[in-house]
């Protein structure tokens, strides 16, 4: 068996991220747009986060040095406009290199950010074979905005409150109905009568 050289191991490694988190094999010779845009996601973390050449970047996914070129004269820019592919690229890069969180983010609530949108882009890939699946509803929330997530959630809150007060009458309505019980003979609302 072929012992990997150092750069198929670093590039391999960005590649199969690439293919975990997106769902597809960047190496195909698929055309689709969505591939197309994975794969350029792919040359530019190799390109960025590496020294080896555009062809060594480029056999990874069994294309030549002119395909990560044109890759990365007129798809790098779409890339940093999808948040999707910006937060795919982020996390990479702070996440599996290890970059320190002082130096390449403001702040830490900035790195704190980036970590819940992280777990939120991996609560949408939970497989279905765990037993869970989103619904409509989850689905539709991770794709809000902060202000939008926030007007759902008051909202939301008053639903659930709803709930509970509606909990709360049955639990009343059994427990008058405990005391109060049946007309009986012995009852005295019975000799009322």
């Amino acid at each position: 068996m072929k012992e990997l050289q150092k750069h198929e191991i670093e590039l391999n490694r960005i590649k199969n991220y690439v293919d975990q988190h997106t769902g597809y094999d960047i190496s195909t010779r698929s055309r689709k747009a969505e591939v197309v845009l994975f794969r350029a996601l792919y040359f530019k973390l190799a390109c960025d986060t590496t020294n080896w050449s555009l062809q060594k970047i480029g056999k990874i996914v069994n294309r030549d040095h002119a395909t990560v070129l044109h890759a990365k004269k007129y798809l790098f820019d779409e890339l940093m406009e999808n948040k999707y592919l910006i937060n795919l690229y982020e996390i990479y890069r702070v996440e599996i290199l290890g970059q320190q969180v002082t130096s390449y983010y403001k702040d830490a609530e900035q790195y704190n950010r980036l970590k819940e949108k992280y777990n939120n882009l991996l609560a949408l890939k939970i497989p279905n074979n765990l037993g869970y699946e989103l619904t409509v509803n989850e689905t539709a929330y991770r794709n809000l905005s902060a202000e939008d997530k926030k007007v759902y959630d008051e909202r939301a809150k008053l639903v659930l409150k709803s709930f509970e007060w509606k909990r709360k009458d049955d639990q009343r309505e059994e427990v008058y109905d405990i005391i109060i019980g049946e007309p009986t003979v012995n009852d005295a609302r019975a000799s009322l009568r």
